[in-house]
């Protein structure tokens, strides 16, 4: 009897210390990490549902990625049609300029200053972000237009829209599960079409000393400046519109990230003292197991 009871005690023994070294294993694992399990799949029941918070975490992040790129393109944008509207002020003013004098040298000495406009509309018109022509649609791969400056005479209203080579597609994102957003302005938009027409006929009218060119240059200018500050609000709107639904999606974020730290942190406190308690057992278990393999017949003939 007295070696069965032996035997029984030490299978107890060695089982309470191989969970007391588990338990002591996991415990420190977590004081060292602060969560609760090394698998998902230790979470049992609430495996599920941090599969899932993790699911929508990750396509959220991915959303915002895409707000926050778009938000930059947008605002890159903005720049490039508030320095437009500058170069529509300058060159109503020169254009001014130009037609109340009555001489063509004085008229051809403005013309230098209308070609620079003209130039600098080309530069701005083919402005990159992040790698992709801002007025080129959907396919920022391409320049919005293969074309230099140059002087030429006014071509009729409405301007036609030839030199443009991008796409009539706005770029758009992934806000959501299956909702895009467009944003950005394209470049065969009335305002840039007439802004374009204008400058080079602008330095056509100076250059060759023609009142007409200049007076069609000067309407065309101010088609532009309307047409511009349309633009530059609607560009507004896009901003706004990116910062309100990335604001949700930061918000969402926070939640996700308190759901999943209420499911896989552990209370740090609670589990150092875990690990004193498995220390504990760990160290009586193991005494005991020393002294139970270590007791002969004298033992018990005592």
């Amino acid at each position: 009897m007295s070696r069965i009871a032996t035997y029984f005690q030490n299978q107890t023994t060695l089982r309470t210390l191989q969970n007391a070294s588990q338990g002591l294993s996991l415990a420190s694992y977590q004081v060292s990490t602060g969560l609760k399990a090394q698998r998902v799949s230790d979470f049992d029941a609430d495996t599920n549902r941090v599969l899932t918070l993790r699911d929508v975490q990750e396509r959220t992040n991915i959303y915002l990625g895409n707000l926050t790129n778009a938000s930059n393109t947008v605002k890159a944008t903005e720049g490039a049609l508030q320095q437009l509207s500058d170069l529509i002020g300058d060159a109503i003013s020169t254009a001014t300029l130009g037609r109340n004098e009555n001489s063509a040298n004085t008229r051809q000495t403005l013309a230098p200053k209308a070609q620079s406009m003209a130039e600098s509309f080309y530069t701005l018109f083919k402005t990159q972000y992040n790698g992709a022509y801002l007025f080129s649609g959907s396919n920022g791969q391409t320049a919005p237009t293969n074309t230099n400056a140059a002087a030429t005479s006014f071509p009729g209203a409405p301007v036609p829209t030839t030199y443009y080579q991008g796409d009539n597609q706005l770029p758009a994102i992934m806000t959501g599960n299956g909702t895009t957003l467009e944003y950005g302005v394209l470049g065969n938009d009335p305002a840039l079409a007439n802004l374009k027409a204008g400058l080079e006929a602008l330095w056509q009218g100076l250059q060759t000393n023609n009142v007409t060119e200049i007076d069609n240059a000067v309407s065309a200018l101010n088609q532009a400046k309307t047409g511009i500050s349309t633009l530059l609000g609607r560009v507004g709107g896009q901003i706004n519109t990116l910062d309100l639904v990335k604001e949700r999606h930061e918000t969402q974020q926070t939640f996700l990230k308190d759901q999943l730290d209420s499911l896989e942190k552990v209370d740090v406190s609670e589990a150092i003292m875990r690990v004193n308690q498995q220390q504990a057992t760990l160290e009586a278990s193991s005494a005991l197991i020393t002294r139970i393999n270590g007791l002969t017949l004298l033992d018990f003939l005592r």
